[in-house]
């Protein structure tokens, strides 16, 4: 969930006026690629295996309809703000609230999801293989989560400069675990995938999963209206960032699961290995800060302090929310059972923007916003089933 921009920067602004529909594009491309880059290629092709192309196309073509509805939901109705913000003026405060709720305890079991990946990456770094799950990493994960947290609550934010850059990093290093570090499959059984799913059961997980890495899709009700496009260029700026986030997302799943791979050498999976471990704990770092301000956000008292950031009691309640995920998540499957809970919170605050859409949408944006509806909640349906014996 990204926080609203924050209106700085007179240069970028007059471009965004310049070029409206490339200005979304920039923003979705750039809300949704993240830590995902490097987390969900491995998990997919261990849960999907063959399919695991058409479970990506899937989650962007939903991704992409999801920021359509929303972007025509808000474009003329709202003014910049989160997605919270959006279904509260929208729905009424509960809604906002729920949101956040959600939003604030799912992106704890996120990070943890994250520390356990980077183990394993560490682990793996031996001999190839990762290793049978266990509890083995959970000192390597709760370590990542603590250097994590011991960063946010410093008082120096990391530089502006680093985070613009940080996604570039994050998609060069994700395409070279691709080609040369993770096994095209990586099989179940280990913290990527759990053993005993039925094949539609790991599809439905990877796909729900995969709503991790969409995490993002939501930028649109802070990017559209501060743009001010009409609505075709809105619409072409939504879906050029859809397919921005497409060609990055199909083209990494698809050197990990056909790309050649030549025989990495142990010193550099260690240092691919490492390489994903510290960029992996500067993500835990800043999503430990927006996970307390959405917290924050909660209380009254927490809503007026947010401007000046996080108490630190609340990252340190926040970083405890994460150990505590990590102690769970030290099984198979671990990592995507962990991604359920940021999935489920995306699932939650899109279905009420959907739900938003059919009570105060027009002639096309209700029958988009009743379909995506449908969709959402028939992709949470097989929750119970298919995870009853997980």
């Amino acid at each position: 969930m990204r926080e609203p921009p924050d209106g700085s920067g007179a240069a970028a602004s007059e471009r965004a006026a310049r070029r409206p529909g490339l200005a979304i594009a920039g923003q979705v491309a750039g809300g949704v690629l993240g830590a995902g880059m490097l987390v969900m290629p491995p998990v997919v092709a261990a849960l999907a295996a063959g399919d695991a192309l058409l479970v990506w196309a899937a989650h962007v073509l939903l991704g992409g309809s999801v920021s359509l509805v929303l972007a025509g939901l808000v474009r003329a109705r709202l003014g910049p703000s989160s997605l919270a913000g959006a279904v509260g003026a929208l729905l009424g405060t509960w809604a906002e609230r729920a949101v956040d709720g959600v939003f604030a305890v799912a992106f704890t079991a996120g990070q943890a999801a994250i520390a356990w990946f980077a183990a394993t990456a560490l682990l793996t770094a031996g001999d190839g293989s990762p290793p049978r799950a266990g509890p083995d990493g959970l000192p390597v994960a709760l370590g990542v989560l603590a250097v994590g947290v011991a960063g946010a609550l410093a008082p120096v934010a990391p530089p502006a400069v680093l985070l613009r850059w940080r996604p570039w990093v994050t998609g060069a290093l994700a395409l070279a675990c691709a080609a040369l570090f993770w096994p095209a499959d990586p099989g179940a059984g280990t913290a990527l995938a759990p053993s005993g799913f039925s094949a539609p059961g790991a599809l439905w997980l990877a796909l729900t999963a995969l709503f991790f890495a969409g995490v993002g899709w939501e930028t649109v009700t802070g990017a559209v209206p501060a743009v001010g496009a009409g609505p075709r260029r809105t619409a072409t700026g939504v879906a050029l960032g859809a397919v921005l986030v497409g060609v990055v997302y199909l083209g990494l799943a698809a050197v990990q699961e056909h790309g050649a791979r030549a025989p990495a050498g142990a010193p550099l999976r260690w240092t691919l290995a490492v390489a994903t471990a510290v960029v992996l704990t500067s993500y835990v770092l800043t999503n430990v800060r927006t996970a307390a301000r959405i917290a924050a956000r909660l209380y009254p008292a927490g809503r007026r302090s947010a401007a000046r950031g996080p108490a630190p009691a609340l990252l340190v309640a926040v970083g405890a929310a994460c150990c505590a995920f990590a102690w769970a998540g030290a099984r198979d499957g671990g990592v995507p059972l962990l991604l359920l809970g940021p999935a489920a919170a995306a699932l939650a605050g899109y279905a009420l923007a959907a739900a938003a859409a059919v009570r105060h949408g027009g002639p096309l944006l209700r029958p988009a916003g009743a379909l995506l509806l449908a969709v959402l909640v028939g992709l949470a349906v097989p929750a119970v089933p298919f995870l009853s014996g997980a």
